[in-house]
C-alpha cells in the first residue's frame, strides 16, 4: 500500500529531496507525478518474485551482456521529468556504478511487481519508463496470478503483449534472457506444487 503525503501542488525533485531528508531512514518514498508516496513494506510474494527475476536476469547478463547488471529497488531520475523519481522493483543498468550513486539516469529494463495500491500510478510510471530512449523493456508482473504485461521497444516502437500461465515464455533477446513464467513465481504460493 502506498500513502501519499498531503501537499498543495506537484513537488519538483529538489522539493521532494528536501522533504525526504526530513524523514526517518527506514521510510521509503517515491515521487510520482509530483506526489510524494510512502511505500509500505511489500508482501513476501512481491519480494520473492523480484528476487527471482533479479537472479535470472543476472545469470543471463553474465553470459550475454557482462557490462550490465540487474538490481532491486534503485532510484531513477530523468531530467525531462522533474516531478518523477520512481524506484522500480528491478532494473537493468550499467555495471560501472560510481560509489554513492543512488539514482540512475540511464536504465535498459525495468520491472514492477504490481500491488493493488499500484493501480492508480502504474500508467504514470509506464509512461515515464517508455519515454527513456535507452530503455528496451518494461515488465509489469502480477503477484496474484502468473501473468505479466511486457512492453518491448522493437525498431523504435513499443509493442505490448500479455503473458499468462506457467508455461508462457518470457523472451528478452536484448538481454540474452529467456524463461518460463513459472520461474518468476518459484517459491511463492503460485508455484506449481
Amino acid at each position: 500500500m502506498n500513502v501519499a503525503a498531503k501537499q498543495p501542488r506537484k513537488l519538483t525533485i529538489d522539493e521532494f529531496l528536501a522533504f525526504y531528508a526530513t524523514r526517518p531512514d527506514e521510510e521509503q518514498w517515491q515521487l510520482i507525478d509530483g506526489v510524494a508516496l510512502l511505500m509500505t513494506p511489500p508482501f513476501p510474494t512481491h519480494q520473492i518474485i523480484a528476487s527471482n527475476l533479479e537472479r535470472l536476469l543476472n545469470d543471463a547478463l553474465e553470459a550475454h551482456a557482462p557490462h550490465l547488471i540487474a538490481i532491486q529497488r534503485i532510484g531513477t531520475e530523468l531530467a525531462e521529468f522533474p516531478h518523477y523519481r520512481p524506484e522500480p522493483d528491478v532494473a537493468v543498468v550499467d555495471i560501472e556504478i560510481p560509489p554513492g550513486q543512488r539514482h540512475f539516469d540511464r536504465f535498459y529494463l525495468v520491472a514492477e511487481v504490481l500491488s493493488e495500491s499500484d493501480e492508480d500510478r502504474v500508467d504514470l510510471k509506464r509512461e515515464y519508463y517508455r519515454a527513456h530512449d535507452p530503455n528496451r523493456a518494461i515488465l509489469l508482473i502480477r503477484q496474484d496470478v502468473q501473468e505479466l504485461k511486457l512492453d518491448r521497444r522493437i525498431e523504435g516502437a513499443w509493442k505490448t503483449e500479455v503473458l499468462s500461465g506457467p508455461e508462457a515464455r518470457l523472451d528478452l533477446p536484448d538481454f540474452g534472457f529467456s524463461c518460463r513464467l513459472d520461474a518468476l513465481y518459484r517459491k511463492t504460493f503460485l508455484a506449481a506444487r
